[in-house]
């Protein structure tokens, strides 16, 4: 069923400066348990790095991210919404490990998100409404955790790789479904705009 008309509304992209105010936010909260901190500045710092989905997170445990910093890539299965698998490939100059070192569980070797002190995983729907719920405190109701995957797609754009390329990197079966995430960012509408003759 389609949504009403009037009710649709432009999503926006978490790029770098939306993710540091995310994770400064974390940081800075006074009220949050330190649990609560671990968990989001996890997550946070996941989606932001791999164009992942929440369900592709919520099952991923410490020995992934050990991983990931090992071996400068991951793997996810095809038990996700995209069906089929894909390599997630970190930097050559391992500047995105440096920010997996920072979420490295000291003492967990269990899932990242685990369900009330339990050794089961959260569901994917609790885990996406705590996250959604502080993403939108924050940076308001145009982002979302789905905000990340677009990010993650415009800034893949924005430094000049092919759609077709993206396509493939993110797990997309169609090249149409990678070009409606390729947004056009606020800064370049406004430089656009400041650049143009009236």
């Amino acid at each position: 069923m389609a949504r009403p008309k009037g009710t649709t509304r432009v999503k926006k992209p978490i790029l770098k400066r939306e993710f540091d105010r995310l994770i400064n936010a974390v940081n800075s909260s006074l009220d949050m348990q330190s649990k609560t901190k671990v968990k989001l500045t996890t997550a946070i710092t996941l989606l932001y790095l791999t164009g992942c989905r929440i369900s592709e997170i919520t099952q991923l445990t410490t020995a992934d991210i050990e991983q990931m910093i090992r071996e400068n890539e991951y793997s996810l299965t095809n038990d996700t919404k995209t069906k089929s698998a894909r390599l997630i490939i970190f930097d050559a100059n391992r500047k995105q490990v440096s920010f997996l070192r920072k979420i490295l569980p000291l003492h967990n070797d269990g899932y990242l998100f685990a369900k009330n002190n339990s050794n089961k995983p959260m569901t994917v729907a609790s885990l996406e409404l705590q996250m959604n719920r502080f993403i939108h405190k924050v940076l308001g109701e145009l982002y979302s955790t789905h905000s990340f995957r677009a990010g993650y797609i415009t800034t893949a754009h924005q430094q000049g790789l092919s759609l077709e390329h993206i396509r493939q990197d993110i797990g997309h079966k169609s090249i149409a479904t990678t070009a409606r995430y390729a947004t056009v960012t606020n800064d370049e509408i406004s430089r656009g705009k400041s650049a143009r003759v009236w």
